[in-house]
């Protein structure tokens, strides 16, 4: 071996066993610090971005239990009428070039007793109770936004009262398909239009709703209108809420129907419709009213205390269709007090009791109705 192949075998052999020597640490770098949920203040509080994606998603809803009584000439209750309900809200939203497109879910589950039967063979006087037989878990709304328009199922915008529970201002299961647009204009004026579908497979022609409306310092001022393609008629609400001072507020509802319809008001405390006997058997109607007016004035006597007394009055209830069945026109009013207090953040207590008077041509008819609702929100 000569000097040259020497030297050459030496240099290879020191750079292969420095390449052996820088590969021998193996160093793992630390993970970065991921942040698994974003709080989303964008739309306010509760809201979190789902994971990898620019969506703001807020869950949120209440449970309900409620105990309450009804006593009169439509039916005494012989015990507390009981039920708890649960609701679950999903709100999604993100940004878009034409604005906020937006998805609405909630669901909602009401559990109540079932009847109770005497026994033949027991001891006089006693039953045996069927339990908690009446519950199920429907979806209540769900609705698709974006900017100004939505479609989906809901309550008909139609379904708005003042405050207290003696208010007749709205109607029941007022759920209904919908599409609308809703323009909000400068200093609080806004506007809607509904196209709102109540029956199943009967026509093709939607009904037709409309909000036009002012909110500023003062209070609120809003009116409604109603059109239902069924029954052809049309109904008219006006209302008005506000802030006589910090502590006291006023709000009043009129109402117009030009017959009975799927937006007809309810002045029947605790019950959705009434009975009658025709010669084909029993029936039922939703009566409304040819107009009424109501009016509550509440009372914030502390930050968690709020106090109410309010009234109404109904001309002419179920229309021509109740003249005909009682031999004349029949009219009502209902007074009533609702008392709301916050127990703890986020969890509430709301005694209302409201009586009902309806003047028909065979007399006076009355009822009383009440409840304590206890509601955890969340």
């Amino acid at each position: 071996m000569n000097i040259k192949s020497l030297l050459i075998g030496s240099a290879a052999a020191t750079v292969a066993a420095t390449g052996a020597q820088a590969a021998d640490p193996i160093i793992v770098p630390e993970p970065e610090p991921m942040e698994y949920v974003r709080v989303c203040d964008v739309y306010g509080a509760g809201f979190f971005y789902i994971p990898g994606t620019e969506t703001c998603l807020r869950v949120g809803g209440m449970v309900r239990y409620q105990i309450g009584f009804t006593n009169g000439d439509f039916g005494d209750s012989d015990g507390w009428d009981k039920y708890a309900r649960g609701e679950l809200n999903i709100d999604a939203r993100s940004e878009t070039e034409l604005g906020t497109l937006r998805g609405w879910i909630k669901f909602r589950g009401t559990s109540s007793n079932g009847p109770t039967y005497a026994v033949p063979g027991l001891n006089e006087g006693e039953a045996i109770s069927t339990g908690v037989t009446s519950s199920g878990v429907n979806l209540q709304q769900a609705i698709i936004s974006l900017g100004g328009l939505s479609m989906g199922m809901s309550d008909s915008i139609y379904d708005v009262g003042i405050h207290g529970e003696q208010d007749r201002g709205y109607f029941p299961d007022s759920r209904v398909h919908f599409v609308s647009y809703t323009f909000d204009a400068a200093n609080g004026f806004y506007t809607t239009i509904v196209l709102e579908e109540a029956d199943e497979d009967y026509d093709w022609t939607p009904n037709v709703v409309g909000n036009i409306g002012i909110a500023q310092g003062w209070g609120s001022a809003d009116l409604y209108g109603a059109y239902d393609a069924t029954a052809e008629e049309f109904a008219l609400k006006g209302i008005v809420r506000t802030n006589l001072t910090e502590t006291f507020f006023a709000e009043a509802l009129a109402t117009y129907e030009s017959g009975i319809s799927f937006y007809s008001v309810n002045p029947f405390d605790g019950i959705s419709s009434t009975t009658y006997d025709t010669d084909e058997g029993t029936s039922s109607f939703h009566p409304g009213a040819e107009w009424s007016a109501a009016g509550t004035l509440g009372f914030h006597a502390t930050p968690k205390l709020t106090a109410s007394v309010g009234g109404a009055y109904y001309s002419n209830v179920g229309h021509d269709f109740a003249a005909d069945l009682f031999g004349g026109e029949v009219n009502a009013y209902n007074v009533g007090t609702t008392i709301d207090y916050e127990i703890v953040e986020n969890f509430d207590a709301k005694l209302a009791v409201n009586y009902t008077n309806f003047d028909t041509p065979e007399g006076d008819v009355d009822q009383w109705h009440g409840f304590l609702r206890l509601q955890r929100n969340f």
